[in-house]
């Protein structure tokens, strides 16, 4: 896959504010400083659905860098898979069902029908910027719409709310599309909708960026260290919960 520093640098930075997140959310279960007004409160949901959307964002815009797409995509359901399973024992309470290695693998198979759709169209008719931008921008709106399907309605907040029939909420393949059904928990849960429609976003805007004059001496530019953790973002995502888990752990139980 081919690498830009800027890109790496922008999912280096989402990486240290997710970890700097789970740590406030371990500091919280461990008893520590953050309390639940704190990490269930405006500020801190804002900032939890920041690090979701611009890292969602730049794996929907690194989709046209790749290309091993069913083999990334398995891959990352596999792992997603394990994480369910581990957590279903550990912390059955709280298990992570769905979450965004799921969510991300999933969303890489999906694109590629998609990809393929668009490029057919590129050779046939010249695709514009501006068209790539109005794709863009249906893709947000498409995201916002469906913001609150888990919640049972499409619309966001109550400007133009539609409720949706409950019956679409019910078993675990309603839940994994979007449509969550009564009592499923998870700590890391996306569903396909609302979020494949940022992934596509991210699609999009790679479209409309690389179109552009200088593009690739502009997205060549980083900042070296912080591009190191966004080319190994996957593997650090990975461990550093442990890693503060057990951290956290031995401050509280063998201080």
């Amino acid at each position: 896959m081919k690498r830009y520093d800027l890109i790496d640098t922008l999912r280096g930075f989402s990486i240290i504010s997710m970890i700097a997140f789970h740590t406030c959310w371990l500091l919280n279960f461990f008893g520590f400083a953050i309390s639940d007004e704190m990490l269930y409160g405006t500020g801190f949901l804002v900032w939890e659905r920041t690090i979701c959307i611009g890292f969602i964002l730049i794996s929907g815009f690194s989709f046209s860098f790749g290309h091993r797409h069913i083999r990334m995509g398995i891959k990352l359901l596999l792992i997603g898979a394990i994480i369910t399973f581990i957590t279903c024992l550990v912390i059955p309470k709280s298990p992570i069902i769905f979450g965004i290695l799921t969510f991300l693998g999933s969303a890489t198979l999906i694109m590629i029908p998609i990809d393929k759709i668009y490029r057919k169209a590129s050779n046939l008719d010249d695709v514009s910027e501006p068209v790539n931008a109005l794709l863009l921008a249906a893709s947000f709106i498409f995201f916002v719409f469906t913001y609150n399907i888990n919640r049972g309605y499409l619309g966001f907040a109550s400007i133009s709310s539609v409720d949706l029939p409950k019956e679409l909420y019910s078993g675990y393949i309603s839940t994994f599309i979007g449509f969550m059904k009564p009592g499923f928990v998870s700590s890391d849960y996306f569903s396909l909708l609302p979020w494949i429609f940022i992934y596509i976003s991210g699609y999009f805007l790679h479209k409309a960026v690389m179109g552009s004059p200088g593009a690739e001496r502009v997205l060549s530019h980083g900042v070296r260290q912080i591009a190191f953790l966004g080319r190994h973002s996957l593997i650090i995502y990975l461990i550093h919960p442990v890693v503060i888990f057990l951290i956290l752990y031995l401050a509280r139980y063998c201080a």
